[in-house]
């Protein structure tokens, strides 16, 4: 007896093929990606970027560089070649902000360096002094309520305008002070191409959202079989677990009609159905000699099998032989209307052939119409056949 491939076993088998198919193409992804980044599309660093055209984030970051660099090495001309970039306004300002937050650390020695380059940028590339007014203005108001830097700003400014120190406009009282602002937030740099890590996180999503709804396919699909379908019985006696009706026509080369038995609660106890048997060898599509009509009892580990016959095959010693080697089978002679049942312990089949035709000299069947009805054994014990496991290893 032959079993069609359970729902579960296919689920398992296509989550097993999804989860490889994406493992695959992560691995060919990622290889593919790097040789087209690598080899056929590399990134170009294109330059001509002027620091006056970075974020105020980077720019901050490039003018410490700068100042940090000048404190080092002294040399006002290559600081002014780093600076020349960036407005007169720009430079006063940067560099009385930090001569002032030097002086605040307690680091006056740099502050008074910082207060060399402002003058001598002023000296070599004419700065206005209105422009340098209006910056001492803004920070000196800025800093009133920081004494330190405050006093940083005034003698930065006095360098720088000989001894003149702007007036700051008066703070209204009732005003809290001003905090310094924060630094601007560093942006980060575009990224060029193809944006591959999120593609590839894309794809890993994908895979996981559709092995998701496999699973949850085929827990619905369980839950929807486990439910019980009403079955209409008219006859005598309890209904039968399982009533089942199929036809056969020629060219079905893989008829096989097997299916499980369960009880109402969704219990399996075993299976039942009919499938091809016996062909004439070499024939194309297959000519069916035999079926078999096959019950499996879980209760006491019994098949049993019942074998429809075409005229020729049942007449012929050599295949009823073969039938009836099998302690556990008996040949059926196929007529229309026929009826055969069978049992084991728990279960009985009640078997009928509603329909059925010949091909040439009786040999094999064009048409088989079956139907099978399973019923429950009253009394019928559904625990035996269960293993014998231990009691302490029994959930």
């Amino acid at each position: 007896m032959t079993t069609r491939p359970s729902f579960q076993s296919v689920q398992k088998s296509l989550l097993v093929g999804v989860l490889a198919g994406l493992l695959f193409g992560c691995v060919l992804g990622t290889l593919v990606g790097t040789y087209y980044a690598w080899q056929i599309d590399p990134a170009v660093y294109v330059g001509d970027a002027i620091p006056s055209e970075l974020a105020p984030g980077y720019q901050n970051h490039y003018l410490a560089m700068v100042v940090d660099s000048y404190i080092v090495n002294q040399e006002a001309d290559v600081a002014a070649e780093r600076l020349k970039a960036f407005s007169p306004e720009t430079k006063v300002r940067s560099l009385a902000e930090r001569s002032a937050a030097y002086v605040a650390a307690g680091r006056g020695v740099e502050a008074q360096y910082i207060n060399n380059l402002a003058v001598a940028l002023k000296e070599t590339e004419a700065w206005d002094e209105e422009t340098i007014k209006a910056v001492v203005s803004d920070l000196t108001t800025r800093y009133q309520n920081d004494a330190a830097r405050a006093q940083a700003i005034s003698s930065f400014s006095a360098q720088l305008l000989n001894g003149q120190v702007p007036v700051p406009a008066p703070a209204e009282p009732t005003q809290p002070a001003e905090a310094e602002p924060a630094p601007a937030p560093v942006a980060e740099p575009a990224a060029g191409g193809i944006p591959w890590l999120q593609l590839l996180l894309c794809c890993l999503l994908g895979g996981v959202v559709l092995i998701a709804a496999i699973y949850l396919a085929g827990r619905y699909q369980t839950r929807k079989r486990l439910q019980p379908k009403p079955i209409v019985w008219e006859g005598e006696g309890p209904a039968p677990l399982k009533q089942w009706s199929g036809t056969y026509e020629f060219g079905q080369d893989n008829y096989d009609e097997f299916f499980t038995i369960e009880t109402p609660e969704g219990d399996f106890l075993g299976e039942s159905g009919i499938g091809i048997m016996d062909t004439v060898p070499g024939s194309k599509p297959k000519q069916v000699l035999s079926f078999d009509v096959g019950l499996f009892d879980k209760t006491d580990i019994t098949t049993l099998s019942r074998v429809i016959m075409s005229e020729y095959a049942y007449n012929d010693d050599t295949l009823r032989a073969k039938v009836e080697a099998n302690p556990q089978a008996e040949a059926i002679l196929a007529e229309p209307g026929r009826r055969f049942s069978f049992e084991t312990s728990a279960l009985r089949v009640d078997a009928e052939i509603e329909d059925m035709e010949y091909g040439e000299g009786n040999r094999y069947f064009t048409r088989l119409r079956t139907n099978l009805k399973v019923f429950l054994k009253e009394g019928a014990d559904l625990r035996r056949g269960e293993m014998d496991i231990p009691d302490q290893y029994r959930s």
